[in-house]
């Protein structure tokens, strides 16, 4: 499909337009490409330097949302009719960090002394952050993250909640399903 939106010359000179329709085009096709419980995988997706080598591997399970015939009631129930289940694991080497922060910071126009000073208070105040929003933990020098999600739970960092308690982490309210309306009295 997105090779007939090349041919189309309204849509291939018009980047907003083009995205708007391979947009279409996907979500169109996501019910088709679900019935096979596809799996998608990226194991591992690295980046090294001098210093270090930081790695992210991911494991996402999908299934069909057609089995389930109940009405999902909550936002748990909603996810588990397409995630079967998701594995991610992230780690990201305290000098690897500071050795790529630094190669930015000289881009920048820093010194390489000033550089290095920089970006070693940028990484450890990213660390710091990351630490107390309890999205990662920093052990071995090493700035880590670990997610898994099944049946509605989530596990974060070894700590497990529900998935409702995982989105109130970031502030956001947890997301519901409405309620049918009741009928007005007469």
């Amino acid at each position: 499909q997105t090779q007939a939106l090349l041919n189309q010359p309204d849509v291939a000179q018009n980047p907003e337009l083009y995205q708007q329709k391979v947009t279409e085009a996907f979500f169109s096709a996501l019910p088709v490409l679900l019935k096979g419980d596809p799996v998608l995988t990226l194991a591992p997706l690295s980046w090294k330097n001098a210093k270090g080598e930081t790695t992210l591997n991911l494991s996402l399970f999908l299934k069909d949302p057609a089995t389930t015939t109940a009405q999902p009631q909550t936002l748990a129930q909603e996810v588990d009719r397409s995630v079967k289940s998701l594995d991610a694991k992230l780690a990201i080497p305290m000098d690897m960090a500071v050795e790529f922060m630094t190669q930015i910071a000289k881009l920048e126009g820093y010194q390489q002394d000033d550089a290095e000073k920089l970006a070693k208070q940028q990484v450890q105040g990213l660390s710091a952050m990351g630490q107390m929003f309890r999205l990662t933990t920093l052990k071995d020098n090493t700035i880590a993250s670990s997610l898994q999600y099944a049946n509605g739970q989530i596990t974060l960092n070894g700590q497990k909640m529900p998935l409702e308690d995982f989105v109130g982490l970031f502030g956001m309210p947890a997301l519901s399903v409405p309620d049918v309306p009741a009928l007005p009295q007469q």
